[in-house]
């Protein structure tokens, strides 16, 4: 039960990843309006939401498996 709240974690910061790059391809890729937020939060504000809560989740994980492994 200890793993399913730090893999529900992995699975938003995947699922945030993803959307923001599907989000900002539809955009294509461009940077304008990134600063003002009246229009909106940007997509790469998402794919950086995203990518910033990957590796915490994932180690976490790995943690708890050795922890497990070792007692």
């Amino acid at each position: 039960m200890k793993h399913l709240g730090w893999f529900l974690l992995l699975a938003a910061g995947f699922g945030l990843t993803t959307a923001g790059l599907v989000l900002w391809h539809d955009r294509g890729f461009a940077f304008t309006g990134m600063w003002r937020l009246d229009d909106g939060l940007h997509p790469v504000y998402l794919l950086i939401l995203g990518i910033a809560m990957i590796p915490p989740a994932l180690g976490e994980i790995i943690l708890l498996e050795q922890r497990r492994d070792d007692g």
